[in-house]
């Protein structure tokens, strides 16, 4: 059973959410954040594997999917991303959480975890992450972002040629290029522009959480290799694992095999947790 709700982040600021399962204190609730160029509903068919077992919100970034934002150049950047959530969640009333970030999602996690300003932060998933290094793309390959979303045959071939690695339905593709149209011209340009060259290595240097890194073995976007070198590296105790068949969009392509690593994931941090509240692992050991 699913459940939308709105909230005002700011005067120009409202953020769609969408929570599935029933929260249960015993279980941290995932929190999923989303690509460029995408929204709640990317997450949809994996969280359809994970809503009967955890408490699920999926949030769509302020000019993306149903939320809104302002009509500002220099407004989406990953630290203003990161600042909506930590304004988000106190109110959501959620407990012990897991952030889940896909690719720009992945980013904002990271900062949000190097941060750590919101209570309750218990792990991160890190699903085909752009790392927290600055990146600054070739001028051909950005002004090719640039325009990546500006019509439906532009989103399109997106999709099924650079994002995906597997043969998705026609159904999925023509969903994912309405979510890349949908976003407002300002939150469009913004990862291109300026977000992609943010530098939260220092931050993400600081996260002391269990993370868990999901790598697409045929993603050209965040190769394998650079995955382990750029984001792997630069965090303490985390784990990468690799599926095989799939691109960038892991979440679309694999959603079983991702929630399956999920899970997973989240019966070790929840067993990693109790330990420790129980004098059996001291802070800051992982296993």
């Amino acid at each position: 059973m699913q459940h939308s709700s709105t909230h005002q982040v700011d005067s120009t600021t409202s953020l769609h959410v969408v929570s599935s399962g029933t929260p249960d204190p015993l279980k941290p609730t995932l929190i999923f954040l989303h690509f460029w160029g995408g929204s709640s509903r990317t997450y949809s068919a994996t969280i359809s594997h994970l809503s009967p077992h955890f408490h699920c919100i999926a949030v769509d970034f302020r000019g993306w999917g149903s939320s809104t934002g302002p009509n500002v150049p220099g407004s989406y950047s990953i630290h203003q991303l990161a600042s909506d959530i930590e304004t988000l969640l106190p109110g959501m009333d959620v407990q012990d959480f897991i952030l889940v970030g896909h690719s720009m999602g992945g980013k904002v996690a990271q900062l949000i975890s190097g941060r750590n300003l919101v209570k309750g932060l218990k792990g991160i998933v890190l699903i085909a992450p752009a790392p927290p290094i600055p990146f600054e793309l070739p001028s051909d390959m950005k002004e090719q972002q640039l325009t990546a979303y500006s019509s439906a045959a532009s989103a399109e071939f997106v999709a099924r040629n650079v994002l995906s690695a597997s043969k998705l339905s026609d159904v999925t593709i023509s969903a994912l290029a309405e979510d890349m149209l949908k976003g407002n011209e300002f939150a469009k340009a913004a990862w291109p522009e300026y977000a992609m060259r943010e530098d939260i290595v220092e931050e993400a240097n600081r996260i002391n959480v269990p993370v868990l890194v999901i790598a697409g073995r045929k993603d050209i976007v965040e190769p394998v290799e650079r995955v382990r070198k750029e984001v792997l590296e630069k965090i303490q105790d985390a784990r990468m694992v690799v599926i095989e068949e799939s691109g960038h969009m892991l979440p679309v392509e694999v959603p079983l095999l991702v929630s399956r690593h999920i899970e997973q994931f989240v019966a070790r941090v929840v067993a990693q947790d109790w330990s420790r509240k129980e004098g059996l692992v001291s802070p800051g050991q992982n296993f």
